[in-house]
């Protein structure tokens, strides 16, 4: 598992300029369009390219196949993406937590508060529990679309929601540590969501037939 997961990790935050540059004009194109709203676009946005981008290697250099004729577990391989996508997350908020930063010393505007982190890892947790099943099942280029469709609504969700404009912004001053309490709640509920999702994607996948 750990060697798959190196695979993974190597593949996917592996130099390459022309990424780099994508992954950078997409983080500013976020952050010029949707300005309110980068403590969440912005881990969003980094999460879905390299989850995506994991399984995009994996397809173009028909992995499936090649784990086929080895003696590796199907297990093994789902714990080791479901481990790469926690590695994502945490990468992603530690991005955006020095973004946020940079960001606060321009506009003297703080964001990256313990609310924001939060709703962050609910939304971020939620995001993985629906892609990955879906690209264990269908692979990826099948539910591509369909997963850009989810990835659609979730922003449009993300901008129009009210609890989540509360946390866009908050000035420099004296502010509860936590405001929204129930944010511990709905984050233990997205972590179990995420491992509900992890045994539903080992199901798929051990009865997921695959040519040789």
């Amino acid at each position: 598992m750990i060697n798959l997961l190196k695979k993974d990790l190597m593949a996917c935050f592996k130099p390459d300029i022309k990424s780099v540059i994508k992954l950078l004009i997409g983080i500013i194109l976020f952050s010029l369009i949707l300005l309110p709203t980068i403590p969440i676009a912005v881990p969003f946005f980094i999460s879905y390219i390299f989850i995506l981008r994991s399984f995009q290697i994996d397809e173009l250099n028909k992995c499936d196949y090649f784990f086929n004729s080895l003696p590796i577990e199907k297990e093994d391989i789902v714990y080791s993406k479901y481990l790469f996508s926690t590695i994502v997350i945490m990468v992603s908020l530690i991005f955006t937590f020095v973004y946020s930063k940079v960001i606060n010393s321009i506009w003297k505007i703080e964001f990256f508060d313990l609310d924001s982190v939060l709703m962050i890892v609910i939304l971020l947790l939620l995001l993985a529990s629906i892609l990955l099943p879906l690209m264990f099942k269908y692979g990826y280029k099948k539910s591509y679309v369909i997963v850009n469709l989810i990835i659609a609504i979730c922003i449009i969700v993300l901008i129009s929601s009210k609890g989540i404009k509360g946390i866009y912004f908050s000035y420099t001053g004296e502010v509860d540590i936590l405001r929204d309490k129930t944010l511990i709640i709905k984050s233990a509920l997205a972590m179990i969501a995420y491992l509900v999702s992890m045994f539903i994607s080992i199901k798929i996948y051990i009865k997921k037939e695959i040519a040789s």
